[in-house]
């Protein structure tokens, strides 16, 4: 058995090469810890809402959520924290690198700017909130170009991908000013968020099943891909069906629409169930989007 092993091993490493061959990478193992920082991503969108309605409160959350969500699961992935500045000096490379120099501009210039709106208020702050707010939108798009790039993965190659990303981190953003303006900071205007909520989230629902259309109809990776996702392997299906379609999508739509359908009041409990739902389908989306991250053989076959 010992003599068999090695040959073995050798084989099944090189599977890829002639069937589909599902990522693992960015999923499994220490990739659990990037599914992570991609999710934490939404705290650009939270920043940009904050920033919007003036909330400090929401600014400052949404700048502790990107230091130790995305960029410290971004650290714990790449490992060995004292080494990790290396990946910076690559941009031109790697997204991951870009996505790093972005969080590093956004947390420096976040931090001073929220000083200087309470001390110092004026010119200077507001230059520094403008640049936080692009920064903070480079990462909202971070996650979804960081995928489209790698062109070996068909179910990625799709220009609606980082559409759908950045709608899920401004979801996921809004969903977070929505509890904090329930919560300890009445500067957010509740009811107006949640307009931007039901908009987008009908165009973010409709874009989904535009994406997983057009892919079925692309390379056969990208179909064998959307084949799991939709009646695969339960590892495939249950988090696109019952995490993004069913709590992600449908249930935070007739939470959005039902009340300005009926003209009921806003209902601090169904905003919480909503906020809620949001949180679940963005980690769901992330999670589903990685997970068919499929190769393409490099030997076809029939």
């Amino acid at each position: 058995m010992e003599l068999r092993a090695g040959p073995l091993k050798r084989f099944e490493a090189f599977q890829w090469m002639v069937k589909f061959t599902p990522q693992k990478e960015w999923i499994e193992r220490r990739g659990i810890l990037l599914l992570l920082a991609f999710f934490f991503g939404f705290g650009g969108g939270l920043y940009l809402v904050s920033a919007y309605f003036n909330s400090l409160w929401g600014m400052f959350i949404g700048w502790l959520i990107i230091i130790f969500g995305f960029g410290g699961f971004h650290l714990a992935y790449l490992g060995k924290p004292l080494r990790a500045w290396r990946a910076i000096l690559r941009p031109q490379t790697s997204w991951i690198s870009r996505g790093i120099i972005f969080s590093i501009i956004f947390i420096i210039a976040a931090g001073i700017q929220m000083i200087l709106s309470l001390w110092a208020p004026g010119g200077a702050e507001l230059v520094l909130r403008i640049i936080a707010s692009v920064f903070a939108f480079f990462i909202c798009i971070y996650t979804g170009f960081a995928m489209n790039y790698v062109r070996a993965i068909p179910f990625w190659n799709n220009p609606l991908l980082p559409v759908i990303i950045v709608s899920a981190e401004l979801l996921g953003g809004m969903a977070a000013a929505v509890a904090i303006g329930l919560t300890i900071d009445g500067s957010i205007a509740v009811l107006q968020v949640e307009s931007w909520v039901r908009i987008l989230l009908s165009a973010y629902a409709l874009m989904v099943v535009i994406y997983m259309w057009c892919v079925t109809y692309g390379p056969k990776a990208g179909k064998e891909a959307v084949r799991l996702l939709l009646v695969g392997q339960p590892s495939f299906y249950i988090p696109f069906w019952v995490g993004l379609v069913v709590v992600g999508i449908i249930a935070p739509l007739i939470l959005a629409w039902y009340p300005f359908a009926v003209g009921t009041g806003a209902g601090h409990a169904r905003l919480f169930v909503a906020v809620g739902c949001d949180v679940v389908g963005g980690l769901a989306l992330r999670y589903v989007m990685l997970k068919g991250g499929i190769y393409t053989p490099l030997i076809p076959m029939r």
